[in-house]
């Protein structure tokens, strides 16, 4: 049985690297297409075969017809099972050259239409988009659902029910999404030196607080109200300012450091794109993050496993996963609200922002660990018929 992973980069494909596993391990032979980037190497520990694909990230891109031509060539040539797609292009792609590359009645004995899955992780269409962008990502999620699509996976509520409008109900299946390993990210994992040591290379003084926002440095992330925040805060307590770590790299780092040249560098720190993201979790206190367009952060599920309390916009995913016992929502989407919630959190006692942690782990244990979003998956291609 062939399952083909279908993306635009390879950034998802290396979330999704568990799920490949829990994939082969069920018996599939495991094919991941799509741009590769720096996680080729890892790519290739996870999956049986690598086919580089020339797509981009606009679904409307001209050069993505190169890329759908490549696709129905591979297609052809391996005959797969499954076709798992994934993102805008990637799962636009994906499931249009399936529907090309095999005939609806193939012929006795001839190649067999492979089932054709689409995980929206967070439909590019939503509350905060621009009135055309809407209507357009609506319109190709629209088709896309209905005719080139068998199963169509969500990863939060508002994608779900936005779904279930948009296309027949039953190719429409809720998920947990991609999930959290409960056993890489775990505090007690990471010694307590290694948390000194980050601490210390952060700046952060005796008594004092780290803040954390890790994610790549994009417009929709909005790291840049996250140095506001901080200017907001430290206006109010200068003596006892915390510190703020943004990890990432991206096409926002040159205005993040045009941002911060403008103002005062005291306590902020771009430390780039790191591996160590769950020491640096386990060495923080709070986790700041102001992105304004979502599925189900992986970031987020990522801190509150590393029992640090999330500050976040109410927005799709977050709200799915963060509440009053793991952290705080802003109550509305503008930098004024979001301090006001960081500034709650600041001002709780090291145990209660210590109980909030503990709650945050326990909900991710409960419901979004990775075992369980896996055996959800595949119980969705057992569902469909495709299963080893």
């Amino acid at each position: 049985m062939k399952l083909l992973y279908v993306s635009t980069l390879d950034h998802i494909v290396y979330v999704m690297l568990p799920q490949l596993d829990g994939a082969r391990a069920a018996g599939y032979e495991t094919h991941v297409a799509c741009q590769f980037t720096r996680f080729k190497d890892d790519a290739a520990q996870h999956a049986d075969f690598l086919h580089p694909l020339s797509v981009q990230r606009n679904p409307l891109d001209p050069r993505n017809i190169w890329a759908l031509v490549q696709l129905v060539r591979l297609i052809k040539k391996i005959q797969p099972d499954i076709i798992h797609c994934h993102n805008p292009s990637g799962g636009l792609l994906g499931r249009l050259a399936a529907t090309l590359a095999v005939p609806p009645a193939p012929k006795k004995g001839g190649a067999r239409k492979p089932v054709r899955v689409y995980t929206a992780h967070g439909f590019h269409f939503h509350p905060l988009g621009g009135r055309l962008t809407n209507v357009l990502y609506r319109a190709i999620e629209r088709f896309a659902g209905r005719f080139l699509s068998d199963a169509v996976l969500t990863i939060n509520q508002w994608d779900f029910e936005e779904a279930q409008r948009l296309m027949p109900k039953d190719r429409v299946f809720a998920t947990h999404g991609v999930g959290v390993s409960v056993e890489v990210f775990d505090p007690a994992g990471v010694p307590a030196e290694t948390r000194q040591a980050l601490r210390a290379e952060f700046g952060v003084p005796d008594g004092g607080l780290l803040i954390t926002c890790i994610g790549e440095l994009l417009p929709r992330k909005n790291q840049k109200e996250a140095l506001a925040v901080l200017d907001q805060v430290r206006k109010r307590n200068q003596e006892r300012a915390p510190v703020l770590v943004l990890v990432g790299d991206g096409r926002e780092w040159e205005a993040l450091q045009a941002q911060l040249a403008g103002g005062d560098k005291a306590n902020v720190h771009l430390a780039g794109f790191r591996r160590d993201t769950k020491a640096i979790l386990a060495a923080s206190d709070i986790f700041l993050f102001p992105s304004l367009q979502e599925g189900l952060p992986c970031a987020v599920q990522e801190a509150l496993c590393m029992e640090v309390p999330v500050v976040c916009y109410p927005i799709r995913g977050c709200v799915d996963l963060v509440d009053s016992g793991c952290g705080r929502i802003a109550k509305e989407q503008t930098v004024q609200a979001l301090t006001a919630a960081l500034e709650e959190v600041l001002a709780l006692t090291p145990d209660e922002r210590k109980a909030l942690g503990r709650a945050g782990r326990e909900k991710m244990r409960q419901i979004y660990s990775r075992e369980h979003c896996i055996a959800e998956w595949l119980e969705i291609y057992k569902t469909l018929g495709v299963a080893p």
